[in-house]
């Protein structure tokens, strides 16, 4: 005989972060292989068509972009690894942080990043241990970080128009050639890069869902770990790199302007701007950083005031 199992999981705010991202040497993402052509580079930087308003005038415009997946997933693998998370080697043997509770691997329903960045779902039906369904049922959430893809700000659109008054995607684009030599042989072997020039400034922008959980200090009570994660995740990609090839001085990026805004969830029922609330404008990944525990400590004030009410 099934026992009906009930529970609720109130969203309460979401949690946006804004901010500019520049590379300061060249970046490459690179396209999948079914967008190279006959007698084009050998690797090419992922693009796509956006628009944009110069001068008045809207403008469609062949832009390099940074898919929100390549971002989320550097932060994750370099917060896994200064967290000295426990890696698993996947059934496709590939070794990464994973919580599964099927598969037995790392089954802490409180372990930060995971409800960050998210893990996979859950059949419940194939939970058999009481104690962990009911922590689940209780405790568990969907992915709270949204990442954004990133695509040249309008300023530095506006900006380089006024420059070349034509753009297309070669004004954002730089060419690298590149070579291996056999060791045996001496034998060359040529290719061609397109990658993103240094300078260009690319829009970032991140969303965190909080739920009633993530602010009850005797449930979860995360919000200080997330905004500390998200900092720290920003950072660790500012000193390594972000793309391909960054052992070999690709993908250098510095993050600057951060800003931080919570919107409860009664603006998304009325609207009013009241219920928006400026956390901090932050100039620098460093700012950010040391400050990540003040903005979390408002946000729990907010989202506690509004919940008690």
């Amino acid at each position: 005989m099934s026992t009906l199992t009930t529970t609720s999981r109130k969203l309460v705010g979401l949690l946006e972060i804004k901010f500019k991202m520049v590379n300061e040497t060249g970046l490459l993402i690179r396209a999948p292989q079914a967008k190279m052509v006959i007698g084009g580079a050998d690797q090419q930087s992922m693009s796509v068509r956006k628009i944009y308003t110069v001068d008045g005038q809207e403008i469609e415009v062949e832009v390099p972009f940074i898919p929100g997946s390549s971002l989320k997933g550097r932060m994750r693998s370099l917060l896994e690894q200064s967290s000295g998370s426990v890696l698993y080697d996947t059934s496709r043997g590939i070794f990464m942080h994973v919580r599964d509770f099927i598969k037995n691997y790392c089954k802490d329903i409180k372990h930060d990043l995971d409800n960050l960045f998210g893990s996979p779902s859950i059949p419940l039906f194939k939970i058999t241990d009481a104690n962990l369904k009911k922590q689940i049922v209780e405790l568990y959430a969907p992915t709270r970080l949204i990442v954004r893809d990133m695509y040249p700000s309008e300023e530095y659109v506006k900006e380089l128009y006024s420059k070349v008054k034509v753009l297309s995607l070669d004004v954002f684009l730089e060419e690298k050639s590149e070579n291996r030599i056999d060791r045996i042989t001496s034998a060359a072997d040529p290719r061609t890069v397109y990658r993103v020039k240094p300078g260009v400034e690319f829009d970032g922008e991140f969303k965190i869902l909080i739920y009633d959980i993530d602010v009850d200090e005797n449930k979860l009570g995360q919000v200080p770990n997330y905004v500390k994660l998200i900092a720290q995740g920003l950072k660790l990609v500012e000193d390594t790199y972000l793309g391909g090839c960054g052992t070999r001085g690709y993908g250098k990026v510095k993050f600057k302007d951060v800003k931080l805004r919570l919107k409860t969830i009664d603006y998304y029922r009325t609207g009013s701007s009241n219920e928006i609330h400026d956390l901090g404008n932050f100039a620098t990944t460093e700012e950010f950083l040391r400050s990540y525990d003040e903005v979390a400590k408002k946000i729990i004030e907010i989202l506690k005031h509004k919940m008690a009410n």
